[in-house]
């Protein structure tokens, strides 16, 4: 199943740019909770441990048990719609958390894993290109995979896997294009020239 990382917040009260940098600078980065809620609940939490707690799992399918200070309720589970970088010193600015609701589909990207040694790699020797690394899924919150791995080892040279021949885990739902491919088996270029010529030495003689 996906990733879960506990993380407190606090909510914030205060708003503006300048108020905004203020925050930054003391360590803390703005973000904001939309969901099913009435109005979307603005936040803020310390940077160094976001960063530290969520490090190697930026992704849109961890999940994020949200424990918001000053309420009492259960910890609140929500996903990463968009993180803000600065471009020129790639500090983390502000994050936009989506609450998830239980028995309510989401949609989000889970990575593509290749599980196997491809028969095009061993015995052709050819490379398996990897042509998509992430695929949009629709599950319930309880079916969130943390990645999706597909078996490459019967894939030999000129083969591919498409969308539609991943075996998929209960309940998800892939909604890419079903003929888009994932993996293929692509020949060296080198190995294809040096086939090319020999097939052109051979013609040769036998003219």
């Amino acid at each position: 199943m996906a990733v879960q990382i506990n993380m407190k917040v606090n909510i914030r009260d205060q708003f503006g740019k300048e108020l905004n940098g203020r925050m930054r600078r003391k360590g803390l980065t703005p973000a904001i909770l939309y969901g099913s809620r009435e109005k979307a609940l603005p936040l803020y939490l310390d940077t160094n441990e976001f960063l530290r707690l969520a490090h190697g799992e930026l992704h849109e399918n961890t999940i994020y048990n949200l424990e918001i200070e000053s309420m009492s309720n259960e910890p609140v589970r929500a996903i990463i719609k968009e993180l803000q970088f600065d471009p020129v010193s790639d500090k983390l600015l502000h994050i936009d958390f989506y609450e998830m609701t239980a028995g309510k589909v989401v949609s989000m990207e889970v990575p593509i894993e290749a599980v196997g040694e491809a028969r095009g790699v061993k015995v052709s020797g050819g490379y398996l290109e990897h042509v998509m690394r992430e695929v949009t899924i629709q599950c319930l919150p309880k079916y969130i995979p943390d990645l999706i791995k597909v078996d490459v080892s019967n894939l030999d040279a000129g083969d591919a896997i498409h969308i539609k021949d991943i075996e998929v885990p209960e309940g998800v739902t892939i909604i890419n294009d079903p003929g888009k491919v994932i993996f293929s088996i692509v020949h060296p270029k080198g190995a294809t020239a040096e086939k090319e010529e020999i097939s052109a030495e051979e013609e040769t003689k036998t003219t």
